[in-house]
Formats: C-alpha cells, sequence, structure tokens
C-alpha cells in the first residue's frame, strides 16, 4: 500500500488529472547521478565544447559581461526592490494593481538582462552534465501513487514519448532539488497582489450581483401590484324607511 500522500511531495500531469510523486534519492541513485555527470562532461569536451571558464573569458572578451553588466544589473535590482516596497505599502486597490504591474515588469527586466550571461552559460560543459544528472534524477525520483517508479531506467525516460509530461517532471524535480516549492512563483509578492485584487474584484461583482437582484425582485413585485385587478366597490343599497301610519 502507499503511504500517506500527504505528508509526499506530489504534482499533477499535464493532464491535470494524474498525480505523481517525488521520492527522495538513495546512495545508489546519487552515484548514478554524479556517473551521468561526469560521463556528459567528458563527452563535451571531447566534441569541443567550452567550459564555464572558457565561456566567461569569451564573453568577456566580447564586452558581453564586465563592470557594466554587474552595473546594470544591480541597478534593475535596485528597481525591482524599491518597486516591490511601494507595492507593499500601496493604500488603494488601484494602487495595489498599477505597483503589481510595474513589479512584474521590473523583474521581466532584470531576468532579460541576465540571460546575457545565463544564455551562453547553459551551452557550457558543465550546464549540459548537470541537465543529464538532473534527467537522470527525475527518471528515478518520479514514482506513482504505489510507489513505482514511473520509468523503469533512464533510458525509458530520455524516449517518453510524452515531451510535456518529461518536461514537467524534470521541472518538478529541479525545485524539489532546490528547496523551492512548486507554487514558488505563486508566492512572488506581485502574484499575490493579483490574487488579492482577483479576490476583491470578485466580490464587488457578487456583491453588484445582488443588489441587481434586490432591485429586479422589487420592479417585479410593483409591476405585479399594477396587475393586479382592483376591487370595485360596491354600493349598498339604502334601506327604505317604511311610511307610519296616521
Amino acid at each position: 500500500m502507499a503511504e500517506n500522500t500527504e505528508e509526499r511531495r506530489s504534482f499533477l500531469g499535464p493532464d491535470e488529472a494524474t498525480t505523481y510523486f517525488i521520492s527522495p534519492p538513495n546512495a545508489e541513485i546519487i552515484r548514478g547521478a554524479d556517473w551521468i555527470y561526469s560521463k556528459t562532461y567528458t563527452k563535451c569536451l571531447q566534441e569541443g565544447i567550452t567550459t564555464s571558464a572558457e565561456m566567461m573569458d569569451i564573453l568577456m572578451k566580447r564586452g558581453i559581461i564586465g563592470p557594466e553588466f554587474e552595473q546594470r544589473s544591480a541597478e534593475l535590482t535596485g528597481i525591482l526592490n524599491e518597486r516591490i516596497i511601494k507595492l507593499e505599502d500601496a493604500a488603494t486597490m488601484e494602487e495595489k494593481r498599477e505597483a503589481a504591474i510595474d513589479v512584474a515588469n521590473a523583474r521581466e527586466e532584470l531576468f532579460q538582462w541576465n540571460q546575457r550571461l545565463n544564455g551562453p552559460m547553459s551551452n557550457t560543459c558543465e550546464q549540459i552534465a548537470d541537465d543529464a544528472r538532473l534527467e537522470y534524477l527525475t527518471a528515478h525520483m518520479v514514482v506513482d501513487v504505489d510507489d513505482k517508479q514511473v520509468w523503469e531506467s533512464y533510458d525509458v525516460y530520455l524516449s517518453e514519448k510524452s515531451q510535456a509530461l518529461a518536461l514537467r517532471a524534470r521541472f518538478e524535480i529541479m525545485l524539489y532539488l532546490q528547496g523551492l516549492d512548486s507554487d514558488f512563483l505563486e508566492k512572488t509578492p506581485e502574484a499575490q497582489a493579483m490574487r488579492e485584487i482577483e479576490t476583491d474584484l470578485i466580490n464587488k461583482a457578487e456583491e453588484a450581483l445582488r443588489a441587481a437582484q434586490v432591485v429586479e425582485e422589487e420592479r417585479a413585485k410593483e409591476a405585479e401590484e399594477k396587475e393586479k385587478p382592483k376591487k370595485k366597490k360596491v354600493s349598498k343599497p339604502r334601506k327604505r324607511t317604511k311610511k307610519s301610519d296616521k
């Protein structure tokens, strides 16, 4: 029988219906992952792929990174922090909405700037080998509800027909190894602010709907009252008084 699922790290597959679980790696799996790293790294060297150190030298010589890059990165980080503070100090929902958009834009600008370094570094021997290690761990750490490996081996994982599932599982394992929650992107200040704004808009919409329903009900009652036929007053016949005999 499977253990209590409430205590296990899990995630939904791309079909949003199947639940997969993450099983911590044992010593044998870790040794296998390290071997895959070394094997891949050596192969990359033999194929002439640059190392991280070599790539850094190339980027420095071409002026892609350097003091100006670091300075701009620090400036963008400062702008992001300032906008987060402004978001936290927002008094109204309108101010919060505008501040949340500003934070999201600042975060995207910082990300794109850092890609000048992160993009090229992703094609180095170390990063390619690290990706292979991550894929090996994914193949052995993702299990079903009965604690059975989803992929029997590393090769089976690599030949997975559903790329959406393979990428989703790899992403979840990466977050797990980095100590991040699956929903860490939803916990950013701007994401939390947008959820508050959404909740506020829903509440206001519900209040407006309830008020409209009350008005509609009142109008319906008034119309119903007007349509009711008015009762005609029936005049009672006058009683004839008998003339007294003289």
